[in-house]
């Protein structure tokens, strides 16, 4: 398949119509899975982030090394509080315009090769296999359905991208002034990018890789002409995280959790990646335990069956043992490889892919221990360079199939390489769409790690709290039992299974399981706000207070125990700091729910603190247009509050809406009559005439409105 007609290639097709077509294509494998619910992580990350609703962007700005990610989940509350769907659009057209940038990475880079070369002749198709890959590839929903880490690691993939194309383009400046301004422009957006997450430091290696294969093919000394602009690349990166080193927490970090040597951290509850429960996980073992996790992250694109958000491996217990040796060599081999390549044509476009791969991995696979031994979402940066192999790999396998059949009569279209992107693209964005179907529920997304890492206490866990979430209470505790026997030392499922037991009206088990748990980890604010709940329906008020103390003491903002905590207040007749409570847990904490905000709009009114009263009934209103009652207990807090014209609007609405609302149509002739105008009273009093039998004094009414006699107020209910 030759490729001369690259040259006549319009700037059309590869800034309008390619990009329109990935992005359309991306957008539709993709859009179904829009509306599915946070999973995993984006729980904690996002719904329970309570910074995100109340911090601005310039609290967020350049004030850590994930700044952008914590000022999106800002801006996404804002457009959209909880609306997985604002937060999961973002991360797509994040991912589609990563997808756009390797297009245009990969064609200007291939395309900058010598004409005659055979990587040249093929930019096109080339760039677009490879764009098409990394934006339909099933594994990739691991980082942009993963809403937390489509925000990490799929940022810092498309800042990476971008500043790849630049650099291209710099390349070609020839204006001295004009190149100023370039390299500039690119600090000032890698300064930005900084703020993704901490892998964007590898982007300065993959520059050297595009500069060394594709601006100075090969040649060191084009390569030591760019030495200051390399200088100024790796001086920003270092004045921007000199800031987190120079800071307390973030300056701990870095010294101890990166610069010492004798690193060791311990597992996550209900995620032990040791042999042992406890055992401290080093920098050696988790290195030696990464070569088998690296040969995963090269099979998982070529065969994406079987793949998870979740893993149960554990780490090599030692060297010498064949789940080291074995993935070592063939690592080994793959180096051999690679310098075989270098050897024979030191700007071979497959080893640059190689060593794409490779050097994107080796922050996340090698003497940097982390609580998960292998992960899926941390192949985002480096897939690039293993696509663009498959890539170059699937071109060639069709033109050497199109060379087999040359002598049969088929048709032209057969032969094209469209055909062959069209039909990666069919099967890629179907397994994508079917992939993404394990996040459309927690049962759905929890099932399918029990499947796939049987040996997690965590997954069990999970599940079980998806299956409760479904009411299936008995269907839960089997699992829950199963994930203590595990892992007797994670609390999690003591607490879950003490909340099924309380379901189940089995209270005073609840109780003890809650007690156990706290045993285990006294430091949990779930288990005492659990536990204050449960001790609400025994009426022991008292310890209740208690328990939502510990819990807001562990986490100040736990709406939740601010709210049991008023209640318990309220039983005990301490009303007015029962109010306080209750108000703070839905206005100012993060219970902002339907029930929060109604039991404070129904103290409010009972406390004829009728400003509150307005407030909370209009968010209830808001949050469920169907509850007349909230609808008319907003217009009475309006009269109360002697904000007349508002609660004539709202008892006019409900009167509009229903005819046969006769206690409103009594009130809103209250109301006219508070704002002058006796002849609208007099025919709301008779609109409400049905009302009578429980209210008898209605035509008494009329006549002392004739006879000028002052109201006497709205009916309450």
């Amino acid at each position: 398949m030759d490729q001369t007609s690259n040259n006549k290639t319009t700037g059309w097709t590869i800034y309008g119509l390619v990009p329109a077509f990935l992005s359309i294509l991306t957008a539709l494998v993709y859009y179904p899975s829009l509306t599915y619910d946070f999973q995993f992580d984006d729980v904690a990350n996002i719904k329970k982030f309570f910074a995100a609703r109340t911090h601005t962007f310039w609290m967020w700005a350049f004030k850590s090394p994930r700044w952008i990610s914590y000022w999106l989940n800002s801006v996404n509350y804002k457009l959209g509080k909880h609306n997985p769907f604002i937060y999961r659009t973002f991360n797509v057209s994040f991912h589609i315009v990563t997808g756009i940038l390797i297009f245009l990475v990969t064609y200007t880079a291939f395309s900058r090769l010598k004409k005659e070369n055979y990587f040249h002749k093929r930019s096109l198709p080339i760039a677009l296999m490879t764009a098409l890959l990394f934006l339909l590839h099933p594994v990739q929903t691991q980082t942009v359905s993963y809403v937390i880490q489509g925000q990490l690691e799929g940022l810092a993939g498309m800042f990476t991208m971008l500043l790849a194309l630049l650099f291209l383009h710099w390349t070609t400046i020839k204006n001295t002034a004009l190149k100023v301004i370039g390299a500039l422009s690119i600090y000032a957006i890698l300064f930005v990018a900084c703020g993704t997450k901490e892998i964007i430091i590898m982007s300065f290696f993959t520059l050297l890789l595009f500069d060394w294969f594709f601006v100075a093919q090969g040649d060191w000394k084009q390569v030591r002409s760019r030495a200051l602009f390399y200088l100024g690349y790796i001086g920003t990166i270092i004045y921007f995280f000199g800031f987190y080193i120079r800071g307390a927490s973030q300056g701990k970090l870095i010294k101890e959790y990166i610069l010492k040597v004798d690193q060791k951290i311990t597992s996550n509850i209900g995620n032990v990646i040791t042999q042992q429960a406890g055992q401290a996980i080093t920098r050696w073992d988790y290195c030696i335990s990464q070569f088998k996790v690296i040969l995963h992250y090269l099979w998982i694109f070529i065969w994406p069956f079987g793949i998870s958000v979740d893993y149960d491996w554990k780490m090599a217990p030692d060297f010498f043992t064949p789940e080291v040796i074995m993935p070592l060599l063939f690592l080994l081999l793959i180096a051999t490889g690679i310098a075989a390549l270098l050897y024979k044509d030191k700007t071979s476009p497959i080893a640059f892919g190689a060593l794409w791969f490779f050097v994107g991995i080796a922050p996340r696979s090698s003497i940097i221990p982390s609580t998960e031994l292998v992960a899926d979402y941390k192949t985002y940066f480096s897939s690039y360079g293993w696509l663009l192999l498959l890539a170059m790999g699937l071109i060639y396998l069709f033109e050497w199939i199109t060379e087999q059949i040359k002598d049969f009569n088929l048709p032209k279209a057969l032969k094209s390489p469209h055909l062959a992107i069209t039909l990666c693209a069919l099967c890629l964005g179907w397994s994508t769409y079917e992939r993404n179907k394990v996040w459309r529920s927690p049962q759905e997304f929890w099932f399918n790690i029990v499947q796939n890492a049987p040996l997690k206490a965590r997954a069990y866990n999970n599940y079980a709290v998806s299956l409760a979430e479904q009411k299936k209470f008995k269907d839960a505790i089997p699992y829950l039992r199963k994930a203590i026997k595990m892992d007797n030392h994670y609390p999690d499922p003591w607490n879950n299974i003490a909340v099924c037991y309380n379901a189940l009206q089995k209270n005073d088990l609840a109780i003890n399981q809650l007690y156990e748990a706290i045993k285990i980890n006294p430091t949990y604010p779930e288990f005492y706000n659990n536990l204050a709940s449960f001790l609400l329906v025994k009426k022991e008020y008292n310890k209740v207070c208690e328990m939502a103390q510990k819990a807001i003491h562990l986490r100040g903002y736990y709406g939740k125990a601010h709210f049991n905590w008023g209640r318990a207040l309220y039983e005990l007749g301490n009303k007015e700091e029962a109010f306080t409570k209750i108000k703070y847990s839905c206005c100012a904490a993060d219970y902002d729910t339907y029930e929060a905000f109604d039991t404070y709009a129904n103290l409010s009114l009972e406390l004829k603190k009728f400003d509150d009263a307005i407030a909370g009934y209009a968010q209830v209103f808001r949050m469920n247009p169907r509850n007349k009652d909230a609808q008319f207990n907003l217009a009475n807090a309006y009269y109360c509050n002697k904000n007349f014209k508002e609660a004539k609007q709202v008892y006019m609405a409900m009167v509009q809406e229903n005819p046969k609302e006769y206690r409103c149509w009594y009130n809103l002739a209250e109301t006219f009559m508070d704002l002058g105008d006796k002849s609208q009273a007099i025919k709301c009093f008779e609109n409400a005439a049905p009302l009578q039998k429980n209210f008898p004094h209605i035509s008494a009414r009329i006549a002392e409105v004739t006879g000028k006699k002052q109201p006497s107020g709205p009916v309450q209910a």
